[in-house]
């Protein structure tokens, strides 16, 4: 009971944050096949990605989240779109997100903690069984418990047909409850202060099994090329064929 409770209060907030970002909701129904009919590559930052395959990625339409955002004055890759949801990352890279001059996607609950001027945020539900995905997204994003699969939601909302995921490895090292830097394909994306939870994979599954199911019906192609890992629901690509 206390369960649904926390989900029904934590769910109407976002509703709440959502309600006063008017201004993102504009922004994000500009969004609505932006790119229809397109390829773009949906960047995780598991520890089969190389630095490499980002400099490959220049000149694709590309999505990216998190702490990789702490390596873009290092190499030369920048994204079209970056993506953060989770309240520690945000605020744990809130400075670099302010100066990152790119299209950002920040998830609206608890924006008054972390307001970051420019960027578009976007309401977020967290409903797990079903897990729904979202045609809209400036009406809602269901969470899947991964940034990953915002960005999936998202690239489908842009009209992109091919979507490639690279470095989501759906595998972590954990030491208790966290992860550990093994976790990451650079050590210095691992913040040692404050490592942050293990994601709930069994959710993350969950998740992409549904996005596989509605794009696969919307006849939009999730691919799998990432180098190794422990996902299977979609059909794997070898990286380098794709150039």
């Amino acid at each position: 009971m206390f369960g649904n409770l926390w989900h029904k209060t934590w769910n109407a907030m976002n509703y709440i944050y959502g309600a006063m970002m008017l201004r993102s909701t504009l922004r994000l129904r500009q969004f609505k096949n932006k790119h229809n009919g397109g390829r773009c590559f949906v960047i995780g930052n598991g520890p089969s990605l190389r630095h490499e395959d980002l400099r490959m990625l220049a000149g694709e339409t590309t999505f990216a989240c998190n702490s990789l955002i702490k390596l873009f004055d290092e190499i030369p890759f920048k994204p079209t779109y970056y993506f953060a949801q989770d309240n520690h990352i945000i605020l744990d890279n809130k400075e670099y997100i302010e100066k990152l001059d790119t299209v950002r996607f920040v998830k609206a609950h608890y924006a008054s903690r972390y307001h970051i001027p420019g960027v578009t945020y976007y309401k977020m539900l967290f409903p797990k069984h079903p897990i729904g995905f979202s045609d809209n997204m400036a009406n809602v994003v269901y969470s899947g418990q991964t940034v990953t699969y915002s960005m999936i939601q998202f690239a489908a909302y842009m009209g992109f047909k091919e979507i490639y995921l690279i470095g989501v490895d759906c595998n972590y090292s954990k030491d208790n409850s966290v992860i550990t830097a093994d976790s990451y394909f650079d050590k210095r994306l691992f913040n040692a202060s404050r490592p942050y939870a293990a994601p709930e994979v069994d959710t993350n599954l969950l998740a992409f099994a549904r996005a596989k199911e509605v794009c696969d019906k919307k006849g939009v192609n999730i691919y799998n090329a990432t180098r190794g890992g422990k996902l299977e629901i979609f059909p794997r690509v070898d990286f380098d064929s794709l150039f």
